[in-house]
């Protein structure tokens, strides 16, 4: 479950960015261009610690969740605060605390990214009886992210499906993790039909679709995927999700794991803190990590897929189809709102 008041807060830091920091000071100890080795810290999103725990005898891996990293990021008055050189993480976090600290006229801290280590798309996984009701109803077709937000909190008898089976709950991945963030935006990305999009298109209007696709949120797991199977399509009808976290829902015949357009996909990236560059370029490359990135269901270039990784999904879009760090930031402000 989500600690809302906790990521209401970061994510007030993120977009208003109000705490202005006196000028930074640069006092060279940093890790600089080196390679990563004994003296490296890498912070890792907790979703992805297991994966990460391949590198634990090469340096100090430090697992917390995206949202702490971003806001200590945000905040922090140089490279030494924040205590890391490296952090793993899709390419709109770099983006979202990059914005975030020129909004409060802060020096740069976030390095360029590395090169994609793994790419994972954003998938709606749905009970087949439930998407046959809503392709015959509401949405008179395909099951997609907008019509799914307009039946959602809404009774089935409404929208196409039987009154015995109560509301339309939808389960997210809790955006306030470094995965859930991508999950978020490709909704977003589906209701508006392209990911350019920006913070003053977040509209009323919007702002109801949202909080009716989040109102089960306060009851989400951290595993949503897992959730929706283990206990019925009585605590969510369907779940947005990545790929990468719906690999158990692959071989189930009761349910059916979909590609929305526009496909966004979360890019798994290594971002150098302070001049951590050479650090995040030899993380990125590490063949360990690749490996466990790919056994957990992340696409890796080179690396054999994990069952339930959709063959005929071969070509990933070219960009993930999200929006700039700055709007993802608004999004997760606002989500945030309508779901705390």
């Amino acid at each position: 479950m989500k600690a809302v008041a906790a990521l209401g807060a970061a994510v007030g830091l993120i977009v208003a960015a109000i705490l202005a920091r006196d000028a930074l000071e640069d006092d060279g100890d940093s890790a600089g261009g080196s390679s990563a080795g004994r003296g490296t810290t890498l912070v890792c999103p907790t979703e992805l610690a297991a994966a990460c725990a391949v590198l634990e005898d090469d340096m100090t891996v430090r697992v917390e969740a995206a949202w702490v990293t971003a806001d200590g990021l945000i905040t922090a008055a140089g490279a030494d605060e924040a205590d890391a050189d490296v952090w793993l993480a899709p390419v709109p976090w770099a983006a979202l605390v990059a914005d975030a600290r020129e909004r409060a006229g802060a020096t740069a801290l976030v390095g360029e990214p590395s090169a994609v280590i793994g790419r994972s798309p954003v998938v709606l996984v749905i009970w087949n009886d439930r998407a046959a009701a809503l392709e015959a109803g509401a949405c008179g077709g395909p099951v997609g992210w907008r019509c799914l937000g307009d039946a959602a909190d809404r009774p089935w008898d409404t929208v196409g499906g039987q009154s015995a089976w109560g509301r339309v709950n939808i389960g997210l991945t809790d955006p306030g993790t470094a995965t859930g963030l991508v999950v978020l935006g490709g909704a977003t990305s589906g209701y508006f039909d392209t990911a350019d999009y920006a913070a003053n298109d977040l509209d009323a209007e919007f702002s109801g679709w949202l909080g009716a696709l989040g109102a089960k949120a306060d009851t989400s797991a951290a595993d949503v995927v897992n959730e929706m199977l283990t206990r019925g399509p009585g605590q969510f009808s369907a779940v947005g999700a990545l790929e990468a976290d719906a690999l158990g829902a692959a071989d189930r015949d009761s349910v059916r794991v979909t590609y929305p357009a526009p496909v966004a996909t979360a890019d798994l990236v290594a971002i150098p803190i302070g001049d951590a560059e050479g650090a995040a370029g030899d993380i990125a490359g590490n063949d360990a990590l690749r490996r466990a990135l790919a056994d957990a269901g992340w696409r890796v270039d080179g690396e054999s897929p994990a069952a339930g990784v959709d063959p005929e999904l071969q070509a990933l879009p070219a960009d993930d189809a999200l929006p700039g760090g700055g709007v993802l930031g608004a999004l997760l402000a606002l989500w945030s709102e309508v779901t705390g």
